[in-house]
């Protein structure tokens, strides 16, 4: 049978079998496979291509990402290799080491474990005993310390060991 090619509008000869095929399935009938390329371009940049497949597998992370989740745990546990994977990590460890040293992780780390050991022995309530750590800390810098251990009846250590030994056996 004669057809009429989609993308370029050409007459040419195709098989009964291969038209009702393409009207089952509802797709074009081109004269040739270069015909068949132009015609089934999409019309969109590599740009936006690299786009939409981007948007699509974030869509696609995120509705199975149980089944992702799962299959990726497996797949460790069935390859993991403990000796490679230390000797791995001899490989990186210099970096690691210089960069645990940089002022600015020191900085965050500092702020970090605070925090942590906050949470950990104080739970629902760290964030007042940071407060309360700062504010002693502010009050603690503007009067000299002679001064907060004369106000809190500290002056050396006999006379406080005496306070403590009278207290005790009151």
């Amino acid at each position: 049978m004669r057809v009429i090619c989609a993308h370029c509008g050409e007459s040419t000869q195709k098989s009964v079998s291969a038209i009702n095929r393409a009207k089952a399935a509802g797709n074009n009938l081109y004269c040739g496979r270069t015909c068949s390329g132009l015609g089934r371009r999409t019309g969109f940049t590599k740009a936006q291509q690299v786009e939409r497949k981007r948007e699509y597998d974030a869509e696609y992370r995120q509705q199975n990402i149980v089944r992702i989740k799962t299959n990726k745990a497996a797949h460790f546990k069935k390859t993991y290799d403990p000796q490679k994977a230390a000797v791995e990590r001899q490989k990186t460890m210099h970096r690691h080491v210089e960069y645990c040293r940089r002022p600015e992780y020191r900085a965050k780390k500092k702020l970090y474990d605070r925090e942590y050991r906050a949470r950990k022995i104080y739970g629902e309530f760290w964030e007042s005993f940071l407060l309360l750590q700062d504010v002693m800390t502010e009050a603690g810098s503007r009067m000299p310390q002679r001064e907060r251990k004369i106000s809190s009846g500290y002056f050396n250590k006999s006379q406080s060991r005496k306070r403590y030994e009278e207290a005790t056996n009151r």
